[in-house]
């Protein structure tokens, strides 16, 4: 409970019960009803989650009908991230789990957007993984679209604005718009009312003069901004940022090593070509996504390693 006060806003009540009972976890106002007969760690991890529904629904009333995953989804991401604070798991990647959900869903051919009424999907399994997977990696990537800082400042800010309300999703972009001067409409309507997929590659690394030239391709419909880890063999490291022109804008160095901006990639255009200031022969590895919170379908095709020994 003091993590999700410190992190999404004060839970305004003066109790809150967990009661032994139902058939699972299901939470109310105040309350939840749980089974017992539980390892702790499920014990911990159900209670938690029940219990961050009174954030994201029993005082954000968002409609479950129409927009579930900004309850169910948002639950999932803040629960998930305080099990791994509280009990000291130190997983590297927390919200792993999450993003195989939502992979499994997006290649599984039975996805259906996100915006779809909950009583209007073709397999409970789809509906499920939409709600609570892709729910939980909207936010993973809204962080890594516009830094972890204004992610959690746009979760306090939502959450301060439109508590007792009954917010849309069109409420929250508009706040991470604000907090982060960032567009995000492109965001919001590809993630939630589509079911296009993001898919980048490295598809050719050449030298070029006393350069490099990185040839990358937008193969699935879906943009993204990038970033691309450089490694030297001289064992130098470089980051290197490319925003995509929908942002209208660029995220903050989140990372205590400084990065390389460079122009945005246009949406017209599947490919992008970047010019490296090394010779191939110095380049150890190329890795697009070294934080993975992009949710790319096919990570196979993001990594370049020299195989010259």
């Amino acid at each position: 409970m003091e993590y999700f006060n410190e992190k999404v806003g004060p839970y305004p009540y003066k109790q809150y019960s967990v009661v032994h009972g139902g058939d699972g976890g299901m939470e109310y106002a105040m309350l939840t009803l749980i089974t017992g007969n539980r390892k702790f760690g499920s014990l911990v991890g159900v209670t938690a989650h029940e219990l961050a529904h009174s954030w994201f629904q029993h005082v954000l009333a968002t409609n479950e009908t129409k927009h579930e995953w900004m309850d169910e989804g948002f639950t999932s991401f803040i629960s998930t991230l305080a099990e791994n604070e509280i009990l000291e798991e130190n997983q590297e990647f927390p919200l792993s789990g999450s993003y195989r959900g939502y992979l499994r869903l997006a290649t599984s051919g039975i996805e259906m957007p996100q915006a779809t009424n909950a009583n209007r999907y073709n397999h409970n399994a789809a509906y499920e993984s939409t709600a609570y997977s892709k729910g939980a990696v909207f936010l993973g990537q809204l962080g890594y679209i516009i830094g972890q800082d204004k992610l959690f400042e746009t979760l306090q800010t939502y959450y301060d604005e439109w508590k007792f309300k009954h917010p849309r999703p069109n409420d929250l972009r508009v706040i991470a718009e604000r907090v982060s001067g960032i567009q995000l409409q492109w965001y919001l309507t590809d993630w939630t009312q589509t079911t296009n997929r993001i898919d980048y590659s490295l598809a050719a690394v050449d030298a070029k003069g006393e350069g490099t030239e990185i040839r990358l391709e937008r193969k699935e419909l879906m943009p993204m901004p990038l970033e691309i880890l450089v490694q030297l063999k001289d064992g130098g490291v470089e980051l290197h940022y490319i925003p995509i022109s929908l942002m209208r804008g660029e995220k903050e160095n989140p990372y205590s090593m400084e990065w390389t901006q460079h122009p945005d990639w246009a949406w017209a255009s599947t490919t992008y070509s970047l010019l490296l200031d090394h010779k191939k022969e110095a380049i150890e590895a190329i890795v697009i996504d070294p934080s993975n919170l992009m949710a790319d379908i096919d990570k196979s095709n993001n990594y370049y390693v020299d195989q010259q020994e």
